[in-house]
């Protein structure tokens, strides 16, 4: 059975980086989530879709990710 997670080191952010930091990370190891980080414990997690809304509310990313789920 297949490991969830990979060898590589687990990619974070800290709670006071630049949103383009979290950009340039999810491009760089092609990943769609990044957590976010603070003295060592996860505080949250700056998905593909929260960037959408911060930098193209209008975009289709932006609308699916403010979407309510279907019941």
């Amino acid at each position: 059975m297949a490991g969830v997670c990979s060898d590589e080191e687990l990619v974070t952010v800290r709670p006071d980086d630049e949103l383009e930091r979290a950009v340039e990370l999810m491009r760089e190891h092609a990943v769609r989530r990044v957590p976010v980080v603070d003295d060592g414990r996860p505080v949250g997690i700056v998905s593909l879709g929260d960037l959408a809304l911060e930098r193209d509310p209008e975009s289709a990313l932006g609308d699916v990710s403010v979407a309510r789920p279907d019941p």
